[in-house]
């Protein structure tokens, strides 16, 4: 856990620096050696080992500074003092139980002080009872001048097992900081997504994909009936996010939904599909969710229809849409949303005791998860069904939808849908009071919804329908399996395009119809749904 909370996260590094130990140890606590494995090269935390270390949890820990006496301090009041220097040829075979000063540079390595005395530290090291004295050596003051790298004390804290996931939503880690100081790690969120990119699995730096067997310790969690406290998950949420979130942002999202068990304490788990839509977000800002700028004007709305800012949103949107399409394509390069499932729904297939599917996305979420739903016949799955789906705006043309999910309307796939395809929009007369903001001050504003623009500007040829539009719904699909309510209503009132996937209505309204009708009991409140 230490490689996954370190500062060099980005890098291929074997050792971890003491700030990411104590980091993974305060953010996942510790478990015994007895669960923990030795296989260092293929390690993976599993299930048993999670619920071992909840038990004991990090209370808090300080840096020392490089002083004597304030090592001599911490040592009186806590007994021990966690190090790293930079050592030697000589630590391999201490004298008489002495480090004899000097050698040949070794590199880092980590340790404990456990005491001292006139002439220098005593050190236990992990290197067994053979060395040293019982494990233990002399570490004279010079050698520690000359060599010592970093130091810390900590304190364990109270055995509060559920205390992991009663984080104030204050924290900062709900907040971004400046050079990504702040943003949720990779083990914040790991069991909860996977990360796509150019249609490509990303498989390293922050927000690596699970692995494999990562991957199998979340099939286990899903299918355990006494995880998630004894409650159990009856049902998976597979979400995908819209076109204007980055991963960071994305990562923000998921570790906002589960720090404050929005699904989970309804018995639903949530897996994300990250993917980096950002682009789009660079090339137009933050559009998606401004609700005023400067009063959109005929020039203005000709700057994002025709002009300049046609060139860039079409660009970004249809590099988009090839990024969606390239993810669960069957080309070697690509395919990376059917290789990272793969392990998920094959794993979930052969299990007994299984959740049910459903499906949500936001906006041009619809479009990824269009992909996925024409390619789950490659998945080769015999007992999974989709059980129902929900879009947000979606940004899909309604070619799109009529093409992807028109045969799950229709059962026309050998993988049915049990349920109906639910879609949250907006009225016509929202979308054309919305305005779009291009994030920079004192410019224009475009003057109706982003889908507007979408269906006017982005797409290859000017006014194409798109499937969340009022305007377009006489040439959507005619089924009993297709649910439309419109903004602002009782299931869904969002008054922007960007609000949906935050608006406590709607995510209220989803829960409810997954749990086949029943009002969640602790629906996502407005406050839990911030900052992201």
């Amino acid at each position: 856990m230490a490689r996954r909370n370190d500062e060099w996260a980005e890098s291929p590094h074997e050792g971890s620096s003491l700030r990411g130990a104590i980091k993974g140890f305060f953010r996942n606590g510790v478990c015994g050696e007895d669960v923990s494995g030795s296989n260092a090269d293929n390690w993976i935390l599993t299930y048993e080992m999670a619920k071992q270390a909840r038990e004991t949890r990090l209370g808090a820990y300080f840096r020392l500074q490089p002083d004597i006496s304030d090592y001599h301090t911490a040592l009186n009041e806590l007994g021990a003092i966690y190090v790293s220097a930079q050592i030697h040829e000589n630590w391999k075979r201490p004298v008489d139980g002495k480090i004899v000063p000097g050698g040949a540079a070794l590199g880092g390595h980590a340790f404990v002080i456990v005491g001292y005395d006139a002439e220098g530290f005593w050190v236990l090291n992990s290197w067994g009872e053979t060395w040293g004295k019982d494990g233990t050596a002399h570490w004279s003051y010079a050698d520690w001048a000359a060599t010592v790298m970093d130091a810390w004390v900590l304190q364990l804290g109270v055995k509060a097992p559920d205390a992991f996931g009663a984080i104030a939503g204050s924290s900062p880690s709900s907040r971004s900081g400046i050079f990504g100081i702040g943003d949720p790690n990779r083990a914040e969120i790991l069991g909860h997504f996977i990360n796509i990119d150019d249609g490509r699995l990303i498989e390293t730096g922050k927000y690596a994909s699970p692995r494999p067997e990562e991957m199998q310790e979340t099939v286990k969690r899903l299918i355990l009936p006494e995880a998630n406290s004894g409650k159990g998950y009856q049902h998976l949420v597979i979400y995908a996010h819209g076109g204007l979130n980055s991963t960071v942002a994305e990562a923000h999202r998921i570790a906002g939904w589960k720090r404050a068990d929005i699904f989970g304490r309804k018995s639903l788990y949530n897996f994300h599909l990250m993917w980096a839509s950002d682009f789009l977000d660079e090339a137009l800002g933050g559009m998606s969710k401004s609700t005023a700028g400067l009063a959109g004007s005929g020039f203005s709305d000709w700057l994002f229809e025709a002009g300049p800012g046609k060139y860039l949103g079409n660009r970004a949107w249809r590099n988009m849409k090839g990024d969606a399409e390239a993810a669960f394509s069957e080309r070697a390069d690509y395919d990376g949303g059917y290789r990272g499932l793969l392990p998920l729904l094959r794993g979930l297939d052969k299990a007994e005791n299984r959740p049910k599917i459903h499906l949500v996305g936001h906006s041009a979420g619809s479009i990824v998860l269009g992909r996925l739903l024409s390619a789950l016949d490659r998945f080769k799955l015999t007992n999974i069904e989709i059980e129902s789906i929900h879009l947000m705006a979606p940004a899909c043309t309604v070619d799109f939808f009529i093409k992807h999910y028109k045969p799950y309307l229709k059962g026309e796939r050998k993988i049915a849908l049990k349920d109906k395809a639910y879609l949250y929009m907006m009225s016509d007369a929202l979308e054309l009071a919305g305005t779009v903001g291009s994030d920079i001050p004192l410019t224009p504003s475009y003057n109706h919804s982003l889908l507007y623009l979408v269906s006017r500007a982005y797409e290859e040829t000017p006014n194409t329908p798109i499937a969340g539009m009022q305007l377009y719904q006489e040439l959507m699909p005619s089924s009993g399996k297709l649910r439309i309510d419109f903004s602002a209503s009782d299931t869904t009132r969002s008054r922007s395009h960007g609000g949906f996937d935050n608006d406590a209505a709607t995510l209220t309204t989803i829960m409810s119809r997954i749990l086949g009708g029943k009002a969640p009991q602790k629906p996502p409140l407005p406050e839990e749904l911030t900052g992201y």
